[in-house]
C-alpha cells in the first residue's frame, strides 16, 4: 500500500509537468557513452513517454568516443587542436563510420516494441535527414582542420513541419555543404544551434557521468554559468556545456538541462519533479530575481500603484512595505523593478500567503509572473512549508493556471484571518508544495 500511495502521490506532483510540457519542443542531446551502454535502455523507455505525452522531439547524439575507438582499430592517432577534433582524409571514413553506428544503434532502441516492456505498442515514427548544412573551420592558428566543420545553416522549417505530423526527428553529428562535402560537428554546439533554430522550449544534455566535476546546483543563472566557466577544477567537457547552456539561452531557448544517466530514470526526474536530477540553466530574466531591499521600496510602491488603485491588488503602506520587505523577491531589469511578489509565512500553521504579485506593463507577457511564483515556491518548500494559499479578486484564473485551487476546507490562519476583509469579495485560493 505505501509503494502505491508513492506512485498515486508522484503521479500527482508530477501532473502540472505533464501538462506544462505538452506541445512544447525539446532538443535532447545523448552522449554516446549512454547510447553504448546498457543505461540506454531505460533511457529510451523515456524518450518514448516523452513522446506520448505530447512533447515534440528532437534528439542528437554525440560521437566522440565511437570515433576515438574505431580511430584506435585502425591505428590512427586522435588529433586535436584547442580541444577540437582535427578531421583529416584519412579519419574521415572512421568518423562516418562510427557516427552511422551510433545512429544505426538509437534508432534501433526507437524502434522497439516487445510486449510486455515499456514500448510496447509505441510505434515511433522516427525521420532523419541531411537538416544541417555545414562548413569548414577552415584554418585554425596554422592548423589545417580539413572536414572538422561548424554549423552553416538549420533547415528548421522542415524540421517543425515533421514535428507538427507528429514525427520524432533524429540529427547525427554531421553537416553537408552545397558543394557535397562531409563535415564532423562538435555535437554539443549542434545541439545548441537547433535548440536556437527552432526557438526550442528545453535544450536538454543526457551526458554519461555529468556531475563527477563537483555539485553545481539545482539552478544556474547564465551569470553563475559564466563565473563557473572561469573555475580551475570543472573540466573542458563540462565548461564546453556551460558556455553551450549560456548561448542557446541568448538566442532564446527557455531552459537548458544538465544531467546524467546513472540513475535509471533520471531524464523523468529532471522535466517532472521540483528538485530535478541535474543542474538547470535559466533565463535571463529570472537571474534578475532577488531578494528586495530597502532601496527597492520605491521601485516596489511605483510598481503595484496601479494595480492598487484599480482595486487587483490590496493597498500596502510604505510603512507595510518596510515591514515586510525580507519576505519580498523582485526582479531588477537594468535598475529597474518591473517585477515584485511576496511570499508571507506562518509557520506556526505551515503555510504562507502569496501576494502582492505584479509585473511591469512591458514585460506582462514574458512569464515573469510564473518565474516569480515558481521562485517563491521553492522557498517555501525549502523552508518546511507546506502550503501557500493567496486572496485575490481579479487575478484567480492566472492563479488557478498555477496549479492553485478553491479549497473549501482551507482555513485561513487565525492572524490571518484578524485582517480578512470579506466585505472584498476575495477568493481564497490555495496550493500544496
Amino acid at each position: 500500500m505505501s509503494n502505491t500511495q508513492d506512485m498515486v502521490q508522484w503521479f500527482r506532483a508530477a501532473a502540472p509537468y505533464i501538462r506544462a510540457h505538452r506541445e512544447r519542443t525539446f532538443v535532447i542531446l545523448v552522449a554516446d557513452d549512454v547510447i553504448l551502454s546498457e543505461r540506454f535502455v531505460g533511457l529510451t523507455h523515456d524518450i518514448a513517454l516523452l513522446h506520448h505525452l505530447g512533447i515534440k522531439l528532437v534528439l542528437l547524439h554525440s560521437s566522440r568516443r565511437s570515433i576515438d575507438a574505431h580511430l584506435a582499430r585502425q591505428g590512427i592517432e586522435p588529433r586535436f587542436h584547442h580541444h577540437v577534433r582535427v578531421t583529416d582524409a584519412e579519419a574521415l571514413p572512421c568518423v562516418v563510420q562510427a557516427i552511422n553506428e551510433v545512429r544505426t544503434r538509437f534508432e534501433s532502441h526507437l524502434s522497439m516494441g516487445l510486449p510486455n516492456t515499456p514500448m510496447s505498442g509505441s510505434e515511433i515514427s522516427l525521420v532523419s535527414g541531411n537538416f544541417v548544412t555545414g562548413m569548414p573551420l577552415g584554418v585554425i592558428d596554422g592548423v589545417d582542420m580539413q572536414h572538422s566543420g561548424k554549423v552553416r545553416a538549420i533547415r528548421h522549417g522542415a524540421i517543425l513541419e515533421l514535428l507538427a505530423q507528429n514525427h520524432v526527428v533524429l540529427l547525427s553529428n554531421l553537416g553537408y555543404s552545397r558543394t557535397g562535402e562531409v563535415f564532423n560537428l562538435p555535437a554539443e554546439e549542434l545541439a545548441g544551434e537547433v535548440a536556437r533554430a527552432l526557438a526550442a522550449d528545453k535544450l536538454i544534455y543526457a551526458m554519461a557521468e555529468f556531475g563527477d566535476d563537483g555539485a553545481l546546483g539545482n539552478t544556474l543563472s547564465t551569470r553563475d554559468c559564466e563565473t563557473l566557466i572561469d573555475a580551475p577544477d570543472l573540466s573542458d567537457e563540462i565548461k564546453n556545456l556551460l558556455r553551450q547552456a549560456v548561448y542557446a539561452i541568448q538566442g532564446g531557448v527557455r531552459r537548458v538541462h544538465l544531467f546524467d544517466q546513472r540513475a535509471d530514470g533520471g531524464l523523468l526526474l529532471e522535466l517532472f519533479t521540483r528538485d530535478g536530477h541535474g543542474s538547470m540553466v535559466t533565463n535571463l530574466f529570472y537571474e534578475g530575481i532577488r531578494e528586495a531591499t530597502i532601496d527597492d521600496i520605491g521601485g516596489i510602491l511605483q510598481l503595484i500603484k496601479p494595480l492598487e488603485s484599480n482595486g487587483t491588488l490590496l493597498p500596502r503602506s510604505r510603512e507595510q512595505i518596510e515591514l515586510e520587505i525580507g519576505h519580498f523577491q523582485v526582479i531588477d531589469k537594468d535598475g529597474m523593478i518591473v517585477g515584485c511578489i511576496a511570499c508571507i509565512p506562518d509557520r506556526a500553521a505551515g503555510v504562507a500567503e502569496v501576494a502582492c504579485l505584479a509585473v511591469h506593463d512591458d514585460y506582462r507577457n514574458a512569464g515573469l509572473g510564473g518565474e516569480l511564483l515558481e521562485r517563491v515556491e521553492g522557498r517555501a518548500a525549502a523552508a518546511g512549508l507546506r502550503r501557500l494559499y493567496t486572496l485575490t479578486t481579479r487575478s484567480s484564473h492566472w492563479f488557478l493556471e498555477h496549479g492553485f485551487a478553491e479549497d473549501a476546507g482551507f482555513e485561513l490562519p487565525a492572524a490571518k484571518r484578524a485582517s480578512y476583509n470579506p466585505g472584498r469579495g476575495s477568493k481564497i485560493l490555495s496550493k500544496s508544495i
